[in-house]
């Protein structure tokens, strides 16, 4: 067993390292030693660990401007105090260390050990996360925005009771009439929103989503339609199906909760499943038609709009597919272009590429509820310059 180390420059590169999980045997050994040598060690170590520290240490190192710090400290300091400055300037080493140590890459963006933090430029301003927020389309036309109205009884049709509760819209159908009526749902960029249909089914709206439904179901069948990106929770009710419909496919549930991503901007229309069943049948297209295929949870379903393929392959990791849902940013794995386009949607800005930029590949996850300032702060550690002007972010 190697001794624990006692310069923390090399401790911080191998919780980095830890964090990568790219460390040699030999490094965890030491690693191992350093944790073990005390109880402030493993406390530090769990502290690390711990993705609201994580998060509010990305928002530290987007204000902290060590060299600045240290120029400020030392001009205070009288020109004769060269001991006085040698003591500090070995104290300012250990203090850098554990400013490093708890950034570590508690960003919780796991990068490559050779990155390096570059200077964020921007126009004098920042961009918010975006928040909880839709517009209610009624039967009628008529428009009202969620997010500005009080809670309680904000309208009825057939019938239907309409609430607001907790910033969730509910429906209570005990008293609907004959006829239907449809509301829609939609979800401007920089918001997103939950909502419970009268039948008890859950669903989340991410950025720039909609949702079409009755507001009450009557029937053989439960039928919605959507755009963008929605997760359901699907009440179990097996003598009415649930039907959810977009532009190219119908999905068939009885009790289920899956994702469905219909971004126009991807490449794909995406289903994944995390319980029960979902069977998905293409709509027939010009090109060929494809059979329906049944998911079991853990899968994902890609529809291609290219050529109308329907490609199922396991889903290992279900949560980072509904990572939004959960306040999250995922990046793991995903490409630069991917990343843009989820902020796109989430800051409501417009992303233009100057050159063309390496297709990088991020890894890790930050909170949603962070201003655009500081996730660019760690996106640039992977090299890629950023530039905001008005609500335009130019990527170079």
């Amino acid at each position: 067993m190697a001794s624990s180390s006692n310069d923390p420059f090399l401790i911080a590169g191998l919780i980095s390292r830890s964090q990568q999980g790219i460390l040699t045997a030999d490094e965890q050994e030491v690693l191992d030693a350093w944790i073990a040598a005390s109880e402030k060690n493993r406390e530090l170590w769990m502290e690390l660990n711990n993705p609201d520290v994580q998060q509010q240490n990305v928002r530290a190192l987007a204000r902290f401007d060590e060299t600045a710090a240290l120029e400020r400290f030392l001009s205070s300091k009288p020109a004769n105090s060269k001991i006085h400055r040698m003591q500090f300037l070995r104290t300012w080493k250990w203090a850098a260390a554990v400013f490093v140590l708890a950034l570590g890459v508690s960003t919780y963006f796991l990068l490559s050990p050779n990155t390096r933090i570059a200077g964020w430029k921007s126009a004098q301003h920042d961009i918010p996360p975006g928040k909880n927020g839709a517009i209610l389309t009624l039967a009628d036309g008529t428009q009202l925005v969620l997010d500005s109205l009080g809670e309680g009884k904000i309208a009825t049709q057939n019938g239907t009771q309409i609430s607001l509760n907790n910033n969730e819209l509910k429906y209570d159908a005990t008293a609907a009439t004959d006829g239907i009526a449809y509301n829609t749902i939609t979800t401007p960029k920089g918001r997103q929103y939950h909502v419970v249909l009268p039948d008890g089914t859950e669903v989340w709206l991410n950025a720039a989503s909609s949702i079409q439904y009755p507001v009450a179901f009557k029937g053989r069948e439960r039928r919605v339609k959507i755009s963008g990106e929605i997760y359901f929770e699907v009440a179990s009710k097996s003598w009415q199906p649930f039907v959810v419909e977009t532009n190219q496919m119908k999905l068939e549930v009885l009790g289920t909760s899956f994702n469905v991503n219909t971004y126009d901007d991807e490449k794909t229309i995406r289903t994944t499943l995390m319980t029960g069943a979902v069977k998905i049948t293409p709509r027939p297209g010009d090109i060929k038609t494809i059979q329906p295929k049944v998911l079991v949870p853990g899968q994902t379903a890609d529809l291609s709009r290219e050529d109308a393929s329907l490609t199922v392959t396991e889903t290992p990791d279900t949560d980072k597919i509904i990572a939004w849902k959960n306040g999250l940013f995922n990046f793991d794995g995903m490409d630069l272009y991917s990343v843009m386009r989820q902020l796109a949607r989430w800051y409501n800005i417009e992303i233009q590429y100057i050159g063309k930029p390496d297709n990088v590949i991020f890894k890790g996850k930050m909170h949603r509820n962070t201003n655009l300032s500081d996730v660019l702060k760690v996106l640039e550690t992977m090299d890629v310059n950023f530039e905001l002007k008005g609500n335009i972010l130019y990527v170079k």
